[in-house]
């Protein structure tokens, strides 16, 4: 029987992810010495987890969205078949319905999913996993992606416990883990703490339909999942059950500005308290030990973690280091941020509220400089959350309500969420409230 040409298989072997069938794309997956061994020692189930990840994050970065008058929102539906080395487990009803709920959340598309045997076992080694940890070994575990709120979620950490950390960095390019690395050997050298263990993994396109960014889908939805697998097998393997994730609590809950942003897949949905704990569950039954995931910073606001560290020497010049553009890509020489996006607008809120300065060098366009941005909509929707917050519009209350059932976060008081959203509304006036926008109104 020929294979179903609208069906992606998912083959994972020794670094290598291999997408079939209805597109055809190699992903290599590269690793600092510490996660490679790791991998070569890691239990079948546990290579399944991650070539699962990692064959998802393919899928939703080379099918771009597109949207016409029937699908204004861009909405996919894949058909998938993952072999793996653990058909039965993962063929159980409430693990497949757990894995296409966390991708539904996390991406807003249909993923139908199914799975096959491998002909093989993966090739690893009986050997005990040997991580080549020096002493103290690690008894805490973030993920740290060189972003802002990675950064004063890390040296608000280390200021406050004398626990040992090992972070994990996960990213698309080198020199994302050449970023960080810097980052934490600089916050090394500046507070002395415990050793901070580093672990990085990379995985990056090798040709194929995505071989350039511009051929890619953008928005990058399942990333998270990728992040999340990797950073709960290597908690496992260091006897962590619980992984830090720093992200203020206005960016984890994400309510969208607008009530196009509750149903499509557009709206970032990988740091909800909601989908957090569907993966976690998904990650304990799979790894058969407990794994959770907790937001340390869910009631602070992104200018709170930085303003208990504006005070301390060279700190403030430190959190300067991070990268919160979403234009990767940005080439513009002695630029690392346009300045307008979203990511660029919460920074720079963020960093003003905090009362730390920032070298406007660093930015292709200056919001402050009197000019008015090229695509004023999304500060202009901004700010109008912002006033309907200030003033108790019945319109964003209700927007919320709706928005704590459909990301499963009703277990959030609905009062302690409303205050973290009237804290930042304010921050967002006291920043952007004077700038002259009537030109683009």
């Amino acid at each position: 029987m020929s294979a179903d040409p609208t069906t992606i298989r998912v083959r994972y072997d020794a670094g290598h992810v291999m997408l079939s069938g209805a597109v055809e794309q190699e992903l290599v997956i590269t690793a600092q010495t510490m996660l490679n061994q790791l991998l070569e020692t890691a239990s079948q189930r546990s290579t399944d987890s991650i070539a699962i990840a990692t064959g998802a994050y393919a899928i939703d970065r080379v099918i771009k969205r597109t949207s016409d008058i029937n699908n204004e929102c861009g909405i996919r539906t894949f058909r998938v078949v993952f072999e793996v080395a653990d058909a039965a487990f993962w063929s159980a009803p409430d693990i497949t319905e757990m894995l296409t709920d966390i991708l539904w959340h996390l991406t807003g598309d249909t993923w139908l999913v199914s799975f096959s045997q491998r002909d093989m076992l993966y090739q690893t080694s009986s050997v005990q996993r040997l991580l080549g940890l020096k002493d103290p070994r690690p008894t805490r575990a973030a993920l740290y992606s060189g972003g802002l709120d990675s950064a004063a979620g890390l040296a608000n950490q280390v200021i406050s416990t004398d626990e040992t950390y090992i972070l994990l960095t996960v990213g698309h390019h080198p020199s994302i883990r050449s970023s960080s690395l810097h980052q934490v050997a600089t916050l090394r050298n500046l507070l002395h703490p415990k050793p901070l263990h580093h672990a990085s993994f990379i995985v990056k396109f090798n040709g194929g339909v995505a071989g350039k960014m511009k051929a890619q889908e953008t928005s990058q939805r399942v990333r998270g999942l990728l992040f999340y697998t990797t950073a709960a097998v290597l908690a496992e393997a260091c006897g962590i059950e619980e992984i830090e994730v720093f992200e203020n609590g206005v960016g984890a809950i994400n309510l969208p500005l607008t009530e196009g942003g509750m149903v499509d897949g557009l709206s970032t949905r990988g740091a909800h308290p909601g989908v957090l704990a569907k993966i976690g569950q998904l990650l304990s039954k799979t790894l058969d030990k407990p794994i959770r995931f907790s937001l340390p910073f869910l009631h602070s606001t992104k200018a709170e973690m930085l303003r208990t560290l504006a005070d301390r020497a060279h700190l403030p010049d430190w959190l300067k280091l991070s990268r919160s553009c979403i234009h990767s890509s940005l080439r513009i020489s002695g630029k690392r941020h346009c300045g307008q996006c979203a990511a660029c607008i919460e920074r720079r809120q963020a960093f003003r509220a905090a009362g730390i300065t920032e070298d406007i060098r660093d930015y292709d366009f200056d919001l402050f400089g009197g000019a008015t941005p090229k695509e004023p909509g999304y500060l202009l929707t901004y700010l109008e959350n912002a006033r309907w917050w200030i003033t108790e519009h019945p319109r964003v209350r209700s927007r919320l309500e709706r928005h704590r059932i459909l990301s499963d976060m009703t277990q959030l008081p609905l009062a302690s969420i409303e205050s973290l959203l009237m804290r930042h509304a304010k921050e967002s006036l006291d920043t952007y409230g004077d700038l002259d926008l009537r030109d683009a109104a």
